[in-house]
């Protein structure tokens, strides 16, 4: 069974008793304190190291692959006072010898909290408006793999430039088919994301939810926007220009590859092509072994993909491309835009 987590637990765990007392409430909020009985493995050698496990109580086991104990973590002693095996991937498993609780820390908002501390200049105070929600809405944000890959300096320089934005239920944040000049994080509220085609109802793509965002496409691409987003509810959004977006945000996280090194990956069975042209552009030519997903539908068929899958975004020029790296990154995907496009034979 999990339990909330009171942040004055930290006190006694490293490197959590370092942090800022801002930092350890907006993290103990994404903590849990879970129960393992004897015999239970709290992880496996391979395993990612997605949380960061400090015992609380009972005792744990460290294990090679053959099942052999390379040493014993009792609560209470000084070596429960840190991480246990905290490697990715796990290089041992770790097996409760009795009923054992342990707090779990998501291991990547961990890192980027000391990172952001140790730098000596970001100061939550700084950042918020004062609302209930502030820090649980960075904390969203900064959970998110494709925050975590921005240098902590952008990230600052981010938030203190965000313009806050209020918003009614029917309000049209973006409309297709105009020029984008924002990037948009919601902070309260839920919104409706909608496409228009000549002739046809609006296909609705998504709804989204506080710590979303949206109004990125049209800012990499620089082109109109592909979608309307519409207030469900009344909302509290932050803003990000254009301009600040792509220096602060997009360049720094811009991943790309070469076609050479992209094809030995493909080859190794490490990553898989993701054409995200039309369907017609598509049929008439692509890549061997190639899935295609239309730029426009990504986020609808985010559950097609394999999360454990790197995949290669190709497109004609590599700006639709990019964009799609945006959006699997948002998601957590491991992906990579193909520098310059697809080869000209293709």
């Amino acid at each position: 069974m999990d339990a909330a987590v009171d942040p004055a637990l930290f006190v006694n765990y490293i490197p959590l008793n370092a942090l800022r007392p801002e930092s350890q409430q907006n993290l103990a909020r994404k903590s849990t304190l879970v129960e393992a009985k004897a015999g239970e493995y709290l992880f496996r050698i391979g395993d990612a190291a997605e949380a960061a496990m400090f015992l609380v109580a009972g005792e744990v086991q460290l294990e090679d692959a053959t099942g052999k104990g390379l040493a014993v973590v009792r609560a209470g002693e000084p070596s429960s006072f840190h991480r246990i095996a905290h490697q990715s991937p796990r290089k041992v498993s770790a097996r409760c010898l009795r009923e054992t609780r342990y707090l779990a820390v998501d291991a990547s908002l961990l890192d980027v909290m000391l990172t952001w501390d140790q730098s000596g200049r970001f100061e939550v105070g700084e950042l918020t408006s004062g609302g209930k929600n502030d820090g649980d809405w960075m904390t969203k944000l900064l959970q998110m793999r494709v925050f975590q890959l921005v240098p902590p300096s952008n990230l600052q320089a981010m938030f203190m430039r965000m313009q806050e934005m209020r918003a009614d239920p029917g309000q049209v944040v973006v409309r297709q088919g105009e020029p984008g000049d924002f990037f948009y994080v919601i902070m309260e509220g839920r919104c409706i994301v909608t496409r228009e085609a000549p002739n046809q109802k609006p296909m609705r793509l998504a709804e989204l939810d506080s710590g979303s965002c949206f109004g990125e496409e049209s800012l990499i691409a620089d082109a109109e926007r592909n979608a309307t987003v519409t207030m469900l509810t009344r909302g509290r959004l932050m803003r990000l220009s254009k301009q600040d977006f792509r220096t602060l945000l997009n360049d720094p996280i811009a991943r790309k590859t070469a076609f050479e090194e992209a094809q030995k990956l493909v080859a190794a069975g490490k990553a898989r092509w993701l054409d995200v042209r039309l369907p017609s552009e598509y049929q008439r030519a692509h890549l061997p072994d190639s899935i295609n997903i239309p730029l426009y539908m990504l986020r609808m068929k985010l559950a097609q993909l394999d999360p454990a899958m790197t995949y290669i975004a190709v497109c004609d020029t590599g700006r639709r491309s990019s964009v799609a790296v945006f959006v699997l990154s948002e998601k957590g995907f491991e992906a990579y835009s193909l520098e310059n496009g697809l080869p000209a034979k293709n």
